[in-house]
């Protein structure tokens, strides 16, 4: 059993004009323990809303279908008060723009230390001094904990969230883009820092990105979302060798690479609109290999490998089995 299951989970939103948007559709995947997993897309394609439904933390406009077990227990089948024991205990998320994660009023000490203090983890004594050692953890000294959000540097901030996240000691970690708006070699410092966690501490972690390079660099698995669904998942080194479905090849064939030769090639148009039904395949339009049955057959997930699969009707012309 994995430590995290998500079970055909559905999220849509109800528009005010009528309608709803579909913005994941089907998602299913599992998480072991100290694995670390890279959700990978286009914006818009369903990775940020996958990741806040893991926690329930999704706004009330939006509606929420399918399991998100830890350990066996599926955590969202009560709704928020089913989820809040697990959230911040069991998983905890780093969130996209670390600056928007913290009270500007409060310093960044007291806020690493007051989810422990909130699920009784620790009393104020006993949290004051995790925090501080959380700080040292992520490599800012602790005496910089006295200071506010704004006064550390957009580096810093990202480091402090990552403490924040870890104040309880979760066992998973959903990481949502942690090095947007980040200088590169801020980036690396980052990701570097989130691997020596996930290795040191057994974390399990989830790397939510657009950028391919950093999967490969940092996680084992990934799966690829596309028009709200996984289109393709399976071990990071078989999707950048072996990939299985358009999607994911012209991804790849669509990112700089300092060390070869090959051209970059841009993938035409966009992704699909969430607020209709797509009848065939939504990667259809944009695909440089379509098949007649694309247009009206919807593709489902199947085996392609060992602990691969992926949504493509070319995959049964190859003998998929």
């Amino acid at each position: 059993m994995s430590l995290l299951e998500c079970r055909d989970l559905h999220v849509w939103f109800d528009q005010t004009h009528g309608g709803q948007v579909h913005a994941v559709n089907g998602a299913s995947f599992g998480l072991d323990a100290g694995q670390r997993f890279g959700l990978v897309g286009e914006s818009g394609c369903g990775k940020t809303t996958t990741i806040l439904a893991l926690m329930g933390l999704l706004p009330p406009t939006a509606s929420v279908a399918g399991e998100v077990r830890i350990n066996g227990t599926d955590i969202l089948c009560g709704g928020e008060e089913s989820v809040r024991p697990f959230r911040w205990r069991d998983i905890a998320m780093v969130f996209q723009g670390a600056m928007n994660a913290f009270n500007p009023m409060k310093t960044v000490a007291w806020q690493i230390a007051e989810p422990m203090v909130y699920h009784g983890v620790a009393d104020r004594a006993e949290a004051r001094s995790r925090a501080s050692e959380l700080l040292e953890l992520v490599g800012i000294p602790a005496a910089a904990g006295k200071r506010y959000p704004h006064e550390f540097s957009g580096g810093m901030r990202q480091r402090a969230a990552i403490a924040m996240a870890l104040a309880c000691e979760p066992k998973i970690l959903l990481a949502d883009e942690p090095t947007t708006a980040l200088d590169v070699m801020v980036q690396a410092q980052v990701l570097e820092l989130l691997t020596r966690l996930s290795d040191e501490l057994g974390l399990a972690l989830i790397l939510v990105t657009h950028d391919l390079p950093v999967v490969a660099q940092t996680c084992e698995r990934a799966a690829v979302m596309y028009g709200g669904e996984i289109v393709e998942d399976g071990p990071v080194a078989d999707l950048y060798h072996a990939a299985s479905h358009p999607y994911t090849r012209l991804l790849f064939a669509a990112t700089p690479d300092l060390y070869g030769e090959e051209r970059i090639t841009t993938i035409p148009g966009g992704p699909p609109r969430l607020d209709s039904v797509i009848a065939g395949c939504p990667f259809r339009p944009r695909c440089d290999v379509p098949m007649e049955r694309c247009d009206g057959e919807h593709p489902t997930l199947s085996i392609t490998g060992p602990d691969h699969r992926a949504a493509c009707h070319r995959n049964e012309l190859q003998g998929a089995k």
